[in-house]
């Protein structure tokens, strides 16, 4: 009998070692938060988290809030190596992307996110998509599969009484800012996309993306890849044609609102020729024909750009692409 017993708690010790050995190589993110009660004027914090046995090189996450109790402010990464990468933001809606030249291995926390809690009010924030990034044999950005997202949601209790004045709290790691857009009129804009936005789709990873092109074929900037023998794409993140990836097969090529453009992108913010894409010496530009486009957030001054690999090209208001 004793010995039953003592065979029967090793079959369970090992049973207990091998779950969580599993729940420890498992791939997967999930969001916490330290408490979640504040006063009106704290910052909030709340913490995302992963773990991966597969080394990444990248990951993305966007987080949904609500603007009348909250504004984000800022992210930061502990992760040595791992860089921000500026998107424009959306009204309601947090999105980060984070990019490293070298494999990382992840077992923790992947970002801290802060927010200022703007008045008394219950809320929360929810983790509407987040991806790991890996490098694929071709040397490009791609989502690594079988990531699971564990709990994405954090229930938040702001009281309205003001807090007392806090110092600045420091902060380690890579800094992303968060700054939504500005109101306009005094009242929260009415654009505000309420589509859950495909990341990575397709292997294309904006934080992984940009920062894989350096030490790669793209090393230098001045050595632009020829038309001839890689075919240069868009990769729509952000509008009606978010998630779809278009090869640059004809050139010049024509994007906006027009059904006979080369690329459709139907947004009421895009005109009916909004820009045009053309290849001259061995390299790539963008043609702004009258709308409002902006090439990594800065608007286009001038009639003409040079396009890098991993450069994010916005049209209008919300329609935005990476170029690669």
């Amino acid at each position: 009998m004793k010995r039953m017993i003592v065979c029967a708690f090793a079959i369970l010790l090992a049973f207990a070692t091998a779950v969580n050995a599993r729940a420890q190589t498992a791939e997967s993110i999930w969001l916490t938060a330290s408490t979640a009660a504040y006063k009106t004027g704290e910052t909030v914090l709340v913490t995302l988290n992963a773990n991966s046995a597969t080394p990444i090189q990248g990951f993305t996450f966007q987080m949904r809030y609500d603007p009348s109790c909250l504004r984000p402010v800022n992210a930061s990464s502990p992760i040595p190596g791992m860089n921000g990468l500026p998107l424009p933001q959306l009204t309601g809606l947090v999105d980060g992307s984070y990019a490293s030249t070298m494999p990382q291995t992840i077992n923790g926390v992947l970002a801290e996110v802060r927010f200022t809690a703007l008045k008394g009010c219950q809320t929360g924030l929810t983790l509407e998509s987040a991806a790991l990034a890996i490098r694929n044999p071709e040397g490009f950005a791609a989502p690594l599969p079988g990531v699971l997202i564990g709990e994405s949601s954090v229930a938040l209790n702001i009281d309205k009484e003001l807090a007392a004045s806090q110092s600045a709290q420091p902060v380690s790691g890579s800094i992303l800012p968060l700054d939504p857009p500005e109101n306009v009129g005094g009242g929260i804009t009415g654009w505000v996309i309420g589509i859950l936005i495909v990341l990575l789709f397709g292997g294309v990873g904006f934080g992984a993306y940009k920062l894989f092109g350096i030490g790669t074929a793209y090393e230098a900037r001045a050595s632009q890849p020829s038309p001839g023998v890689r075919k240069a794409a868009l990769h729509i993140r952000h509008g009606p044609q978010a998630g779809k990836s278009f090869v640059l097969n004809k050139l010049p090529c024509l994007i906006g609102r027009d059904p006979q453009n080369d690329i459709c992108i139907n947004d009421p913010h895009v005109i009916s020729q909004h820009a045009q894409i053309y290849s001259e010496r061995n390299g790539y530009y963008l043609r702004d024909l009258g709308g409002r486009t902006f090439v990594n957030g800065h608007p286009v001054k001038s009639a003409t750009v040079v396009l890098h690999p991993g450069d994010v090209v916005r049209l209008g208001k919300s329609a935005l692409f990476v170029f690669g």
